[in-house]
């Protein structure tokens, strides 16, 4: 198992996508394998997950 953390930043998405939305697909993409979700600043996410090799 891998650890891994991806960020989502709001200020780098085209206009009329929602941060709220995209972070909603990544996290129904990998299911359980999600740890946590944390918010880094006012329009940043950073979510923790893990892959399997």
């Amino acid at each position: 198992m891998i650890h891994k953390i991806k960020y989502f930043e709001a200020d780098k998405l085209q206009h009329g996508v929602f941060l709220q939305d995209v972070v909603n697909d990544f996290l129904a993409e990998q299911g359980d394998r999600i740890i946590a979700v944390h918010p880094v600043m006012e329009k940043t996410l950073l979510v923790h997950y893990k892959e399997d090799f």
